[in-house]
Parts: C-alpha cells; structure tokens; sequence
C-alpha cells in the first residue's frame, strides 16, 4: 500500500533501517529500494510491504481487536488483522496481501520485516 511517510530517523550503523511516521503510527521498516538520498524529518511517497524470509507465519484468530506491534528491536512485528479481499486491515495501516483461504477473516501473522520503496 502506498502511503506518505516522514522519516523519524535512520540507522547509523544499520543503512537498511529506517523509522517511519505514519500519522499517529511509527514503524521500524527495512529499505528495500531508495533511489535518492534520504533525509530525516522529510516526507516521502512510499509503498510498505509485508517480507517473510523462511515460511508466512499467518493463522486465524479469535480475537477482533486489531493491533501492530513491534518484536523486541527487530524488524520483525506481530500484526493482528482483518483480511478482506487482498487488504489485510490492521490498527492503523493496511497492507496489500494475498492470503486467499483466510479471507473475510481475523488473523494473526509475524512477518520477518515490513519492507519499503521509496518512490
């Protein structure tokens, strides 16, 4: 999904890192793609994206209250959403993803990162 993000900070050690502001939501996200230098505090067109390295953690759950946090100082997350077609809901952010035999329903999943392009 394509949002305008600000750039809260980026990683000194880690060039890959970068925190976003979206709104009232901030997000630790890995760089896929940044075809121009990047500066802190400017807002930018970006597309985030749900990575999974190994296997898609993703399972339905019980629970209907949506949330989106942040795994210890990973960039990995725990997201519990809604999926509705191919927009998983989440608090506050929406991703386009496919997970087609869980649609219409609650589900918890734990991408090993959110990834975004700089457009």
């Amino acid at each position: 999904m394509k949002y305008y993000a600000k750039i809260i900070s980026l990683n000194d050690d880690i060039e890959e890192e970068v925190v976003l502001s979206l709104g009232e939501k901030e997000i630790c996200c890995f760089i896929n793609s940044a075809p121009y230098a990047l500066i802190e505090k400017n807002i930018y067109l970006v597309e985030l994206s749900l990575s999974f390295l190994d296997e898609e953690l993703i399972s339905e759950v019980d629970c209907k209250t949506m949330s989106f946090n942040r795994i210890d100082e990973s960039f990995s997350y725990e997201i519990i959403g809604f999926l509705s077609g191919n927009q998983l809901i989440t608090d506050g952010v929406i991703f386009l993803e496919e997970f087609l035999f869980l649609d219409s329903k609650y589900v918890i999943l734990k991408p090993d990162r959110i990834s975004v392009s700089f457009l």
